[in-house]
C-alpha cells in the first residue's frame, strides 16, 4: 500500500479490519441509496391510491367518524331526477341533484331520541346507529321537449334519517350497510311551482339501501376517507304556478338513482394505446371553493357570481378558424401545441348558476353557454401507470346572444387570448395494465367576462367587463401537489446515499492502486 494521508481514507480505514469495517459501510450506503430510490418508483406507482379523498372526516375520538361526513356532499355523477307524469308528451324536466349542508338539530320526526347538537345515537334497523339530520338538496333543472329552455337551480330544505349498521371503531377500514329511511322536503309559492315535493326512504315504502366504507388515511387518530352511497328511490309531486311555464301542470314521478359521496368522479377507459385521450370523457371540471364574478360597471357592493361547471366535451372536426390545426373527425386529440406534446380542440358546454348580490339581490339564473376550446398538454409516457404532464388552457370562448336578462354575455379564457391559463393532468392507472385510470387535473384559468344587459330584463341599462382568476379541477387535482414534492425528496435522498457510496468506493480503490 502506498503511503497516504490518514484523512485520505475518510476516517480511520488502516489496515484488513478498517478496510472490511469501510466496505461495510460503503455497501449499507450503496444498497440504501438503491432501495430509496427504488420504493420512490413504487411509490410514483401507487400515487394515486395514496393520494387525499374527496370526502375527509376527522376521528371523532372513538376510532370512527361521525355521520352524515360533515363537509362532503352527495351528487349523483351519471344519472338526473326526472319529473315525467304530468307533463307533455316526451317532455321532461330533468333535476341534476346535490344533498348538501347537514345540519345536527332535535328532530321531532326522528324515529328516536338524538341528543340537542348531534346527528348520532344508537338505534335503527341496522343493529348500529341512527343519523337525523336537516340537510338542503339543491336541484339544477333543464326542460326537455315542451320545456326545452327551461332551466332553474332550486334548493329544497330536507329533513332526513338515515339507519347504519354495525361497525368496530378503532378498525382501519370499516365497512357497513346503511338505509336511507326518510328523506321529506318541500316548497310553496315559488314563481314556477305552486309546490313541489320530494320524498325517499323506506318509512314511505321507497326502499334506498346503501353502503358505506371508512378507510384511515394514515396512524391511529388521523382521519377518514368516506366513500358512501345510496340506491335511492324517490317520489317527486308538483303542481305549477299560475302565469309560469307550468301553468296547469301536474303530477307525481316515481323513480330511482344513485347518490355518492367519496368517489372520484372521473375514471376514463385506456384508449388502446396505455393512456388516455383527452378531454376526460364524462368528467366535469368545476370550481369547489370560487366562483367566476362580473363586477365592473355594477353598481357598489353590487356583483354577479357565476359557479361553473365546464362539461359536455364533443369531438367534431375543427377548422383552422376554431384550431391550430385540422382535427381528424371525431377526434378531440393530435400531436402538436406549445408544450410538446398534444393539442385538444372541442366543442362543450359552460353551466353558469348565476347569483345577484348587493341591489340584484334575488337574481338567479342558471343558462348554458355553448362554447369552443382548444388545450394543449405536455409530452407523456403511454403505458406508465403514473402518466404527470403540464397543461395549458390556450384558448376558451362562448357567448350567447338575446337571453331574457343578457342581450349579450361573453366569455373568453387562455394564453391565445392573452389570458394566461396553466394546468398540470395526472393520469394514474387503477389496476392491472389495460384498466381504467383516474384522471386529476386543474387550470389555473384566467377569464374574461363581457356582458350587456337585456332590455326590460333585471339588468337593463348594465353592462360590463370583468377579468379574474380561477381554479377549475376535475378528479382530485390536490393528489399531485401533495405527492409529487414528497416523491422528489424521496428520490434527492436515494441519489445524495447512492452517489456519495460511489464516491467512497471509488476513493477506497484510488487509495488501494
Amino acid at each position: 500500500m502506498k503511503n497516504v494521508k490518514r484523512g485520505d481514507l475518510f476516517g480511520f480505514c488502516i489496515g484488513s479490519e478498517a478496510s472490511a469495517t469501510f466496505e461495510r459501510r460503503t455497501t449499507r450506503h450503496w444498497r440504501m441509496g438503491w432501495l430509496l430510490a427504488l420504493m420512490a418508483g413504487l411509490l410514483l406507482g401507487f400515487a394515486g391510491a395514496a393520494a387525499a379523498d374527496p370526502c375527509q372526516v376527522a376521528d371523532d375520538g372513538s376510532g370512527t367518524v361521525t355521520l352524515p361526513p360533515a363537509g362532503c356532499d352527495y351528487l349523483s355523477p351519471d344519472e338526473v331526477h326526472v319529473i315525467i307524469d304530468g307533463l307533455p308528451p316526451n317532455t321532461t324536466i330533468e333535476l341534476a341533484p346535490i344533498h348538501k349542508d347537514f345540519i345536527c338539530y332535535e328532530s321531532q320526526t326522528c324515529s328516536g331520541l338524538i341528543p340537542p347538537g348531534e346527528c348520532e345515537a344508537a338505534g335503527g334497523d341496522l343493529g348500529g346507529n341512527l343519523d337525523c339530520f336537516r340537510s338542503t338538496v339543491e336541484f339544477q333543472m333543464t326542460g326537455t321537449g315542451d320545456l326545452a329552455g327551461f332551466s332553474r337551480l332550486i334548493s329544497i330544505a330536507v329533513e332526513t334519517e338515515v339507519h347504519t349498521g354495525p361497525r368496530n371503531p378503532g378498525d382501519a377500514v370499516q365497512d357497513f350497510d346503511t338505509e336511507m329511511f326518510y328523506l321529506q322536503g318541500e316548497i310553496f309559492g315559488d314563481p314556477h311551482f305552486q309546490h313541489l315535493q320530494i320524498r325517499a326512504g323506506s318509512s314511505f315504502g321507497l326502499s334506498s339501501p346503501g353502503h358505506t366504507t371508512l378507510t384511515r388515511l394514515g396512524p391511529p387518530g388521523s382521519a377518514f376517507a368516506v366513500d358512501s352511497f345510496f340506491d335511492i328511490t324517490y317520489e317527486i309531486e308538483f303542481i305549477g304556478a299560475p302565469g309560469s311555464v307550468l301553468d296547469g301542470m301536474n303530477g307525481t314521478t316515481t323513480s330511482n338513482l344513485k347518490m355518492v359521496a367519496g368517489d372520484n368522479p372521473c375514471d376514463v377507459v385506456d384508449n388502446g394505446s396505455g393512456t388516455v385521450a383527452l378531454p376526460p370523457a364524462g368528467c366535469d371540471y368545476l370550481s369547489p371553493d370560487e366562483v367566476h364574478m362580473i363586477i365592473n360597471d355594477l353598481p357598489p357592493g353590487t356583483t354577479l357570481e357565476l359557479a361553473a361547471i365546464h362539461k359536455d366535451f364533443i369531438c367534431r372536426e375543427q377548422d383552422a378558424g376554431l384550431c391550430s390545426v385540422v382535427m381528424p373527425a371525431a377526434k378531440c386529440e393530435a400531436p402538436g401545441g406549445g408544450l410538446g406534446g398534444n393539442i385538444d380542440c372541442f366543442e362543450s358546454n359552460l353551466v353558469l348558476d348565476i347569483r345577484g348580490t348587493g341591489t340584484l339581490a334575488g337574481f338567479q339564473r342558471s343558462i348554458t353557454v355553448p362554447g369552443a376550446t382548444e388545450v394543449h398538454t405536455g409530452p407523456r409516457n403511454p403505458g406508465d401507470p403514473v402518466q404527470s404532464f403540464p397543461t395549458d388552457m390556450f384558448r376558451l370562448q362562448g357567448e350567447i346572444f338575446g337571453d331574457p336578462d343578457f342581450a349579450e354575455l361573453q366569455i373568453r379564457a387562455g394564453t391565445d387570448n392573452g389570458l394566461p391559463s396553466p394546468g398540470q393532468t395526472t393520469l394514474t392507472r387503477k389496476g392491472a395494465d389495460g384498466s381504467d385510470f383516474a384522471v386529476d387535473s386543474f387550470f389555473d384559468i384566467t377569464y374574461r367576462i363581457d356582458f350587456q344587459g337585456a332590455d326590460g330584463g333585471s339588468l337593463d341599462g348594465l353592462s360590463g367587463s370583468t377579468t379574474g382568476t380561477i381554479r377549475m379541477e376535475t378528479g382530485d387535482p390536490q393528489a399531485q401537489e401533495e405527492v409529487v414534492p414528497a416523491l422528489q425528496g424521496l428520490w434527492l435522498l436515494g441519489a445524495v446515499l447512492l452517489l456519495g457510496s460511489i464516491t467512497l468506493i471509488a476513493r477506497r480503490r484510488f487509495v488501494q492502486s
